[in-house]
């Protein structure tokens, strides 16, 4: 079963964007309970070659609604731009001990959509969620970082893909 992760954000305006987390080491991260994102080379469907570069999708985090909530369609709506998007994840490693092993990290973001949604009530399988939210992100610059083997990938609008 995968472990949360952790979200921190700093908005231009807001600055620190603190979410609900009260574990030691990780204090006001926003918990990330799931997180859907797509980057994919358009390509034509008779020969499997590229027809255009690099498209990045939005990147979107599942939270329950914290104290972040309102600040998150605060930056919504105002367009406040996120300097700095970080999520870490974490895993068991082989010894038994949570370790931070995998950073994906956002620059110059912006929220682009906030959605909130609740579980139907009456599916049993639903009763561990809480009243949730989808929060996407849009940005100029991603950098996904393994942090136990350090190895690092990014990716920049302002840099034509190679």
């Amino acid at each position: 079963m995968p472990m949360p992760a952790h979200l921190t954000l700093k908005g231009e305006k807001q600055g620190d964007i603190k979410g609900s987390c009260i574990q030691k080491g990780r204090e006001g991260s926003i918990l990330v309970q799931g997180l859907d994102h797509e980057v994919h080379i358009p390509v034509d469907i008779q020969t499997g070659l590229a027809t255009g570069k690099r498209v990045h999708g939005k990147l979107k985090i599942v939270k329950e609604f914290d104290q972040a909530s309102p600040l998150l369609y605060q930056a919504l709506v105002r367009g406040e731009h996120m300097n700095n998007v970080e999520i870490k994840w974490y895993r068991i490693s082989k010894t038994g001990a949570e370790e931070h092993y995998f950073t994906i990290r956002l620059e110059d973001a912006i929220i682009c959509s906030v959605r909130p949604w609740v579980p139907n009530c009456l599916d049993k399988s639903m009763a561990t969620f809480g009243h949730m939210e989808d929060v996407s992100f849009t940005y100029k610059k991603i950098i996904w970082r393994h942090e136990v083997d350090k190895k690092e990938g990014q990716d920049s609008w302002e840099i034509p893909g190679e």
